[in-house]
Formats: structure tokens, sequence, C-alpha cells
């Protein structure tokens, strides 16, 4: 076909290394003439990854995804800075380690899967499916909306986007591995067309998700002994050039990079209105789970609403982020004054 070159320049490269057993597959079907992927085909193995997505921590969701130009709002800004902190602020010198990587409270579990993001050794040869009760195979559109591949579900998806036929498509067989999966994870958080930008390109992000702080905090404020004072240094124009914080709010912060993402949007999920393909991979998995295809209601619980590592101690009272009874704690050694930009 006429573009079918420059659909091709853009999808990322396969090597023979890559296509092993630490890779997984995803079938992309393209429309030329809108530059658009319009559906996917993937095995459970390919989605099941997508789903480790909402276990990671923010704080390595912005290491894997600030090698890129397009960073993840204010979310990169916060973990730059703070590795930028001097160890002697902590209490106990390897309390940084375990913010610049923070440890993912499903790591066991994680692990199990052909790629893992944490960073750490993947387990290989699992006979079975880790998230779903069985092996089977997915439709996945554009913007991350997850449905199981019944025939019905085809039909009606394909008449839904406005697609005549399939044949008209151009398909494509793409190899995911760890490189991957970081460039899909960080689309995932900035637009709600993430396989259109990791296959064609040339959308923009549109996201303000991690562009703000405050509204994540304040619902769970009241009626906590707990307070934090915050000086502003503000321009006539209303805008914040800068804050003066005590050790509280710092540590809240820091407590950030820790929160698994699931429990990020299960946070948030009725305070933004942002339409990037992270909140419909949420919703699909909510979805799939009320329909029975996951394999347990504590795997639906891993994904969408984990808990902190209990390696942590609990920093903060404005959260609701940690487990029962975990220990309360501090990263930093001495009271101090901060200046947040």
């Amino acid at each position: 076909m006429g573009n079918e070159n420059s659909v091709q320049k853009q999808v990322p490269k396969v090597s023979a290394a890559e296509q092993n057993a630490n890779s997984v597959q995803l079938k992309v079907f393209v429309d030329e003439k809108k530059k658009k992927v319009m559906f996917a085909e993937a095995e459970e193995d390919f989605v099941e990854i997508l789903f480790s997505f909402l276990t990671l921590p923010l704080g390595t969701i912005a290491r894997l995804s600030r090698k890129y130009e397009d960073k993840v709002g204010s979310l990169t800004s916060l973990y730059e800075s703070f590795e930028n902190l001097n160890k002697k602020l902590f209490f106990k010198y390897w309390y940084k380690d375990c913010l610049v990587n923070p440890i993912n409270s499903s790591a066991n579990v994680c692990e199990k899967l052909k790629v893992n993001l944490n960073g750490t050794k993947s387990i290989p040869c699992q006979p079975d499916a880790i998230f779903f009760k069985k092996k089977g195979r997915f439709i996945i559109t554009d913007d991350l909306n997850i449905l199981p591949l019944v025939m019905d579900t085809s039909i009606a998806l394909l008449n839904s986007l406005g697609v005549e036929s399939i044949d008209l498509l151009h398909e494509r067989t793409i190899y995911f591995g760890l490189k991957e999966f970081s460039n899909l994870l960080k689309w995932t958080l900035l637009t709600n067309n993430p396989l259109t930008n990791m296959v064609v390109g040339g959308s923009k992000p549109c996201s303000t998700l991690f562009t703000y702080s405050t509204p994540c905090i304040s619902p769970f404020m009241a009626g906590d002994s707990s307070q934090t004072t915050v000086k502003l240094l503000v321009q006539k124009s209303k805008k914040v050039l800068c804050a003066q914080v005590e050790n509280h709010f710092v540590e809240l912060l820091f407590s950030f990079l820790t929160i698994p993402l699931g429990a990020y949007e299960h946070l948030t999920k009725d305070m933004s209105s942002s339409p990037v393909g992270i909140s419909n991979l949420y919703k699909s998995i909510s979805s799939l789970g009320v329909r029975k295809y996951l394999k347990s209601e504590d795997v639906k619980t891993i994904l969408l609403c984990s808990k902190v590592a209990v390696n942590y101690y609990c920093v903060t009272d404005l959260l609701p982020i940690y487990e029962v009874n975990t220990q309360p704690g501090r990263f930093l050694k001495e009271q101090a004054t901060f200046i947040v930009i």
C-alpha cells in the first residue's frame, strides 16, 4: 500500500534477541489513511504485562520514563529532584536507594511475567496464566479498552470503530520486550491513543496526570489530626513560584514515589477527567473482574488498589496507602526547611 513504508519506519525495530522467550507479540491493525491503530490482538501474556503497569510504584514509572523526551508531568521532576538530594539528609543512607528504586508490593507476582518492568529477573516457563483464570486472546483498542476476543465482541467493536472490513487495515506483528513496554507505559500515561503513538507516532501528550497533588490529599485531610503548613511565594498573576515546607510535607512527597499506580488511580479516579489510556486500562481490569475472568478477588485487589510495600515506614497519615499496623517512621534524619519549586 502507498503509506506502508511510512508506517513500518516508525514501528520499533525487531532484533533476534527481542524475539525470544522474554518478549511477547502484539498484532496491530492500522488504518493507513488515518495513520491510526484501530485495534490490536494479543494473548493473555501481553495483556497481563499491561495489567502489571498498575502494580508499579510511581518512582519506578518516573525512572523508566525519564529517558524519553516527553516527561510524565511533575512526577518526573519530583523523582529527579529527589535523586539529587544528599544521602546525609536521610535517617539511614540506604533509605534514599529504596526510594530511587522503590519496592513493588506485588513483586513476587510480577516476576512470573515474561517481561518484568520492576528491573528484577523474571521466572521463566510459567505454564499458566498469572492474573487470568485461563489463557486466551483479547482485543485491545487504541485507548486501551480490553475485551475478550469472541465473535460478538469483535463484530460490535469493528462496528463501533467504523471499520467496514478488516481487510482494509494493515496488519503487523510487533515484538515487545522491556524497552517497548517502557515506551508504551509512557504513552499510556500521556495520551488517549497510546498504541497509535507507539506504532505510528504523531500525537502530542494531552495528559494532566501527575500535574497536581493537592486534590489527591484534600479528601483525606478532613478530621485528620495531622496538619501541614506550607508558605507560598505567589506572583500577582496568582502563579505559585515556590513553597517553603517542613519535613512533614517532604516526607509526604517522598511517599508518592512508593505508591503503586493502581492505588493512585483508585485514589484519584473521581477527581480527574484526564482522557488517558491508563484510566481505561484500570476500568478494563475492573470490568473483567466483575465478569469473573480474573483468578480471584485478591488478584483484582493487587491490580486496582495495592498498598505500599510493607518494607516502608508509614510516614504520613494523609493518604490511605499503607497496610494496617504499618510501623510509623520517617525518611529524613533531622528537622529542616525545604524549598519546593
